[in-house]
């Protein structure tokens, strides 16, 4: 048997014949949820860098108070339904998801300002390729993911219509400090748990030929790629918000769920498993389970956060003992089709 084919790029990375990097470590799965407890790497996984509350949860956290302090509108104008407030809100988020996904964008894609290195595919975006709109890859993501935005305003309105109507239970952070900073840390919980099912649900084939093939388009990812989506599934995705109805949170607790579901999307599609400044400062992303997701299709359907995967069996852990798995799997699925034909 003949050993794969690869090849050593520009910056001393091993590439397979395909073009693909691979980190050499397997995917990150929250500690928390491992079994004995290993204290030092669940308290790392919180407040280490990075980690569940540095940089990323700490950023967000920061547009969530600059926007919900200085560009929402007054709770009593949002008791009745006007255009012009909904406007407001779609203006911030549509500048919001420009400058985020953008300022990404600018970084790996249109100035590479890293080149390849920590890419883990070789290839840059298409174009010219009739399977995208436009026949740009790029264009095409902008086009969706903006279309996307459209649905996170509407949820967004709604949860403030709600909330300026007293509708739903809603909390102050005085009388409630601790219930409020443990909700901030459970809303990430809740959004990988809510995204896993939904995520099944849009790769059952009637919905997947329908509706999720055209995120799937997207096998080599970029910033913009995360949130090209269906209109469909820009609904099912940002029904995570409605939870909100239910628990008794604070109006911060639906923005930074919304804000996450819109804009963490493009953390984890830039396709590069490191932000890299100059040559020894680094970020580490550590979004591969996801790009493996992509890579692949009938893995990873969560995130690292819920090990949903794990539990029920579809974890690809980016070792080439889990590729040789999946493929036995595929190759089994394959072989009884055909039988049964």
């Amino acid at each position: 048997m003949t050993k794969s084919k690869t090849t050593v790029d520009e910056h001393g990375q091993i590439r397979d014949r395909r073009g693909e990097w691979r980190s050499g470590r397997p995917v990150w799965l929250d500690p928390i949820f491992s079994r004995p407890w290993d204290i030092k790497a669940i308290l790392r996984g919180i407040f280490g860098f990075p980690s569940m509350l540095y940089p990323w949860f700490t950023i967000f956290m920061v547009l969530v108070c600059i926007s919900y302090f200085y560009f929402t509108p007054d709770l009593a104008v949002m008791r009745n339904f006007g255009w012009s407030w909904v406007a407001e809100i779609a203006a911030r988020n549509f500048v919001l998801i420009t400058v985020w996904n953008g300022a990404f964008h600018l970084w790996f894609i249109k100035y590479r300002m890293q080149g390849r290195k920590k890419k883990y595919n070789g290839n840059w975006m298409a174009t010219n390729s009739s399977i995208f709109l436009f026949k740009d890859q790029v264009y095409d993501n902008i086009f969706w993911s903006y279309s996307g935005v459209l649905f996170w305003t509407a949820y967004e309105a709604g949860m403030w219509m709600l909330i300026a109507n007293d509708m739903i239970p809603m909390i102050s952070i005085s009388e409630h400090p601790v219930y409020f900073c443990f909700l901030m840390l459970a809303v990430q919980y809740w959004r990988n748990f809510h995204f896993y099912w939904i995520h099944r649900l849009i790769h059952w084939k009637p919905l997947y030929d329908k509706v999720h093939y055209l995120h799937h388009k997207n096998v080599n990812v970029g910033p913009w790629s995360g949130m090209a989506m269906h209109p469909v599934e820009h609904f099912l995705y940002f029904s995570c918000m409605l939870i909100h109805i239910v628990i008794p949170s604070h109006p911060l607790h639906m923005m930074l769920n919304g804000f996450q579901t819109a804009l963490g999307p493009a953390i984890s599609h830039c396709g590069f498993d490191e932000i890299v400044f100059g040559d020894e400062v680094a970020l580490m992303n550590d979004r591969y389970m996801h790009y493996l997701h992509h890579r692949f299709h009938n893995v990873n359907y969560g995130e690292g956060t819920v090990p949903l995967d794990k539990w029920f069996g579809s974890l690809h852990n980016g070792t080439p003992e889990a590729d040789a798995h999946f493929r036995a799997l595929h190759s089994a699925r394959v072989a009884g089709q055909t039988e049964e034909k």
